[in-house]
This record gives structure tokens, C-alpha cells and sequence, in this order.
């Protein structure tokens, strides 16, 4: 767990706090909130360890300069998330964090930083009957006012399961209302406090929280803690291993006499709610179909879960059990099998691979001589110097060819762009090439040698090539749906083979990847020190950290694949493995916000990052 709760921060120190835990660590706020202590104005945050949009802050905002800014920010990009008034003396001030918006209008969201107190309750209805959630709410005093600031986000057309207690000033009312939301099974996330002056008591604090429903971690929440049960409960809840995810700091009083108060909730952020939060958002914000999940750690199978529909038209839902296209997820597999025959002396990734004395002589001889010169490291790494994916894939070419046609005809058609070994082009072409040196090399199809060989001592016993057309769908195999206008059904993907063709579940591609991650737990199928050949960047400028059928940056390390209607993961951090399948893509660029290669990668990031605890699994 990452998570840091920071509070009594004059503006100097928030400042430095920022520059530590945002700017140095990249650390993202998850809160934040202003109060004042003796005339001065002082900050509580929590900032924890994800992945997420680009944020910006600003903790002391003048409400005078608050619509420049939020103009200033809509204009770049940017949406509030968390928008808290608070008073210095007479003064009003907003703690603020905005995130940049990677999908213009989804979610919805609108806020409000001048609601009269009187106003509130039928604002907040008003926004629940068109599907908009408050995400955030602080109280403030305005003159001779008490106002208010919501932010709200929305998704119509989806069952939002939220709640709220409006200001209450009672503490025991508000102890009733929050018992009744709990016994209800929601849980709270966000809570803050708010003094309203009065006359006869000279002040009046108000307490008011956001609940969500359906997603039960469990949490521990206080209100009204002085900074001395504050800090103790801070500790306690640390020891614990609970998550801070609200301070709900605020002024109780005015003036010289102010004093701190806090509303804080923990959670025990556990893997069962934590996913199904995360899935949910992954899937209606990318228009997801169907999601198959597995994730391991330290060698065990500690989820495997499938969600929405394998096939729209009939409403078949997806199970742990369901196959995908795992795409280029192939390419490591591939990369096993060719350490597996070095391993075994059976051949060298040294071998020449074409002309006269290459294993692939029979293929004729190329139009560029230099094409005599790639050996197998080189295919491996994608630096044959030739045949990318982009712009023009030879392996998206005539469907009607196959290896042995489809080969002999780049090779006498489509010279290098470089020489060989001098720079990374990712190429599929070049894995199918490998997958044909396979077959020289043992004398039997690709797909016989991986299942015998890689698959079967991993104990995956139900993968196998995948089918090109919707008539060759596979039994639990789900359907595609492209989101770029493509035919998941036009394509040639059983000659994709060695770099794209296999089918798979998603707790199988776990078990591959637990017997080959340098781990004594499971054992590995292949010696440690090919492990550590086939994991070692080749350092080629473009390569980015890419290896041998891996792309491996420190202890993350694990490949993603696309086509069209599927997208797909396999990442190993440490001892956390996971795989995620999709029966969808949406591919522009890399910056386009609706990627899905880019969206699923960011959901294992974040599961990765917010589940604390994992419950107990079998071994893989």
C-alpha cells in the first residue's frame, strides 16, 4: 500500500509536501482540503500511489479568481474533481484538483461553487433524476451566507447506486443517518464538515457525507475529531493496513477561534470490490463488451472472473472459461518455444535464417541480399531490418496465400529498409518467419511443437489456433465487435500463428507466464539464465525496453496485442501477474484517448496500484 495522509501543512509546507509526493514520487491527490488555524490557512491531503489522468492543483485559490480559472482549465482540457471552499477570517478560498478529461463528455460532469445552503438539497435531487453522482462538497461562509460547492459526475443511462446525507447539524442525527446508510451496504467517500454562525450557540457545525452502494469494502469513518484523536486514529489505522481516502478537514469556529476538526474515512481496499469498481468504469468508458480477468500472485491464482456479453445478439455472458484472440500476446509464447530448442541445443538464435545456409533455404533466394545476412536474435528483437507492421503489414496481405507462398513472396518483392541488427521496426512478419524455423527445426507444425513442448508442461491444455471467420468460432469462444469500421471476420488468423493466432483463457496465459518468470514458484519451463536472455532489452534506439518477445521495463515486464474486435494484455510486475481479454479495440494512435490497448493497460496498472488485500488462491 502507498498512501500518505498529510495534515496541519501551512502553504509553505503543502507546497513542499506537493513537490515530494506529486512532482518527485508521481503520486496522484486523491484529497484535499483548506481550513484555518489562528488566522492562517492550513491543508490536509492524501496522495497515493496509480495510474490516472494529468492532474493540476492549486490549494489556494481567491474566490474572486475562481471563474478565470475554471475557464482557463475547461479551455485546456481539464475537469474539477475536487473543488473545497473554506475561510480565512472573512475571506473565501478554494482547494482545488483538476484532471485532464481523456474523453470529451464521458463522463458527464457540470459543478457549482455558489449554492446557498437553502438550495442544496434540491439542486443534489435535481442532478440525481438526470443520472449525475456529487463527487465532491465542501461548506464555506460568503458574507452573511453559508454556500456551498458540489462537483457532479454522470453517466445516464447507468445505475449510479449513490446516496448522500445532506447537511445535518445534530451529531447524533447525523450518527442516525449514517447508521441507516450502513446498514444499507453503502460506504462512504467523502466526508466534510462546515460551522454555520448562530446567534444563540455561536456556531453551528453542519456534517455532511457521499455514499456509494454496491461496492463493499469495508471502511472505518469518524467525524468531528479533534487534531489529537485525529492523529491517533491515523496511526491505528495505518497498523491496520486501512487506506486514508478522506480527511474531511474544516474549521470549527472562526477567527481566533477556529480549531481543526476532521471527518476521515479508511478502507480496506480488498480485491473483490476494488476490480468490480475499476471494471465497471473500464468497461462503460471504453464500450467494452466482454472482459475475461485473471491475476496472480506470488504463484497464485487469486482471481479469475469474466464480465458483460461473449455475444450481444444472444446474450451469452462471459466466464473465466471463455476464449479470446490473445493477438500479439502470442509473440512471447513464440519467444519460449525458440529458448526452448537453444536450451536444448536444437538450434542457435546466432543461425542464419535465409539463403544457402540459413534454416529457411528452401525459400528461395531474396531480391536483397542483405536479407542472407538476419539471424534469428534479430527476428526476436524486430530489428531484421524490414517488413514492419506499419504502414503496410505483410501479413494483412492476400488471405489466400499461405506461409510458404506468403514468405517466398516478400522475399522476392519487399527489400530491407536497414541492414539487419541496426534498428527496432516491430514486425509480425517476422515472428511468423520464426514460427516457420520452428517447424524446420522439429520437423512438425508450430502449433503441435508450442502445445507439446511450452503449453502442456505449463498445465494449458485447451489452447490452440484460432479460427478466421464467424462459421469457425470455437466452442466458448466469444464474438468480436470492431470499433474502427474493421472485419474481425476478414482476416487470415490462423496463418497469424506464431505471432497472433492462438485462442486462449485468460488464466491460462497466467500459467504460461508464472513458468517463465525467473520465479521458483511455480518451477520454470526454461533455465534462468534463458530466462534472463530472453528478458534483456536489446537497447536499440525506438526498442523502449523491448526484448526478446517482451517488453520489459525493471520488474515490469509482458506484452499487449490488438486486432481487429479484440484487444489484449499479459503483464508481470514482480510477483503480480495478470491477463486481461477483450472482445473489442478501438485503435487510432497512441494518444488518442479511447485506445484500448492504452485503457487496458491502465486498468492492471490501477488494480495493481489499489487492492491492499488479496485473498488466498491456488497454485498456478
Amino acid at each position: 500500500m502507498a498512501a500518505y495522509i498529510r495534515w496541519d501543512l501551512t502553504y509553505d509546507k503543502f507546497r513542499q509536501a506537493y513537490d515530494n509526493y506529486s512532482v518527485v514520487l508521481g503520486l496522484r491527490l486523491v484529497d484535499l482540503c483548506g481550513y484555518e488555524i489562528a488566522g492562517q490557512a492550513h491543508y490536509a491531503a492524501i496522495w497515493e500511489r496509480g495510474s490516472g489522468p494529468q492532474q493540476w492543483t492549486d490549494h489556494a485559490l481567491p474566490f474572486d479568481d475562481y471563474l478565470t480559472v475554471y475557464t482557463e482549465r475547461r479551455a485546456a482540457g481539464f475537469r474539477p474533481v475536487i473543488v473545497n471552499g473554506y475561510n480565512v477570517g472573512t475571506k473565501v478560498y478554494f482547494a482545488t484538483v483538476w484532471e485532464k478529461q481523456e474523453r470529451a463528455g464521458h463522463p458527464l460532469w457540470t459543478s457549482y461553487h455558489v449554492v446557498g445552503l437553502a438550495d442544496l438539497y434540491t439542486l443534489v435531487m435535481e442532478h440525481r433524476r438526470n443520472g449525475y453522482v456529487p463527487v465532491d462538497i465542501s461548506g464555506y461562509r460568503l458574507g452573511s451566507g453559508v454556500f456551498c460547492s458540489v462537483v457532479f459526475e454522470g453517466w445516464p443511462g447507468y445505475d449510479t447506486r449513490w446516496d448522500w446525507i445532506q447537511p445535518q447539524v445534530s451529531a447524533i442525527n447525523y450518527q442516525n443517518s449514517f447508521d441507516g446508510m450502513d446498514r444499507e451496504r453503502y460506504r462512504p467517500v467523502r466526508a466534510i464538515g462546515f460551522s454555520v454562525p448562530n446567534s444563540t450557540y455561536n456556531r453551528l457545525d453542519h456534517f455532511t457525507s457521499l455514499w456509494r452502494r454496491g461496492v463493499g469494502r469495508p471502511f472505518v469513518a469518524r467525524h468531528n475529531l479533534d487534531v489529537g484523536a485525529f492523529k491517533s486514529e491515523v496511526e491505528h489505522h495505518e497498523r491496520e493496513k486501512y487506506r486514508p481516502v478522506s480527511v474531511g478537514g474544516f474549521s470549527a469556529g472562526f477567527g481566533s477561534a477556529a480549531v481543526q476538526r476532521f471527518c476521515p474515512i479508511w478502507e480496506k481496499r480488498e480485491a473483490g470490490p476494488v476490480i468490480e469498481g475499476l471494471v465497471e468504469t473500464f468497461m462503460k468508458y471504453y464500450d467494452v463488451p466482454g472482459l475475461s480477468l485473471a491475476i496472480s500472485v506470488d504463484g497464485r491464482l487469486v482471481h479469475a472472473e469474466g464480465y458483460g456479453v461473449a455475444d450481444r445478439a444472444s446474450g451469452e455472458k462471459v466466464t473465466a472459461a471463455s476464449r479470446f484472440r490473445i493477438a500479439s500476446v502470442a509473440k512471447p509464447i513464440t519467444s519460449a518455444a525458440v529458448m526452448k530448442l537453444a536450451e536444448t541445443g536444437r538450434l542457435s538464435t546466432i543461425d542464419l535464417v535465409f539463403g544457402n545456409s540459413g534454416h529457411l533455404a528452401r525459400f528461395g533466394t531474396p531480391t536483397d541480399p542483405r536479407v542472407e545476412d538476419i539471424i534469428v536474435l534479430h527476428l526476436l528483437r524486430h530489428s531484421s531490418g524490414g517488413w514492419p507492421y506499419r504502414p503496410d503489414d505483410p501479413m494483412f496481405g492476400d488471405p489466400s496465400l499461405d506461409h510458404q507462398q506468403l514468405i517466398t513472396s516478400v522475399l522476392a518483392n519487399r527489400p530491407l529498409n536497414h541492414d539487419p541488427g541496426t534498428r527496432y521496426a516491430y514486425s509480425n512478419f517476422g515472428y511468423c518467419v520464426l514460427g516457420r524455423v520452428i517447424e524446420e527445426v522439429t520437423g512438425e507444425s508450430y502449433e503441435a511443437y508450442v502445445r507439446r513442448e511450452i503449453l502442456a508442461p505449463c498445465g494449458i491444455f485447451d489452447m490452440e489456433l484460432a479460427g478466421d471467420t464467424l462459421a469457425d468460432r470455437r466452442p466458448g469462444e466469444v464474438v468480436y465487435y470492431d470499433q474502427n469500421g474493421g472485419d474481425p471476420y476478414g482476416m487470415a488468423v490462423t496463418r497469424m500463428d506464431a505471432h497472433g493466432g492462438w485462442l486462449a483463457r485468460a488464466s491460462d496465459l497466467l500459467r504460461f507466464l508464472a513458468r517463465v518468470d525467473g520465479s521458483a514458484t511455480p518451477p520454470d519451463i526454461l533455465d534462468p539464465d534463458w530466462i534472463a536472455y530472453m528478458t534483456k532489452p536489446s537497447g536499440l534506439a525506438g526498442s523502449d525496453g523491448y526484448a526478446c518477445g517482451w517488453s520489459v521495463h525493471g520488474s515490469r515486464w509482458g506484452h499487449g496485442g490488438d486486432l481487429p474486435g479484440s484487444t489484449s494484455l499479459l503483464r508481470r510486475i514482480g510477483g503480480f501477474g495478470v491477463a486481461a481479454l477483450i472482445n473489442t479495440r478501438y485503435l487510432k494512435d497512441a494518444s488518442d484517448p479511447l485506445d484500448t490497448n492504452a485503457g487496458l493497460s491502465k486498468l492492471v496498472e490501477a488494480i495493481h496500484d489499489q487492492v491492499d488485500h488479496w485473498p488466498a488462491g491456488p497454485p498456478l
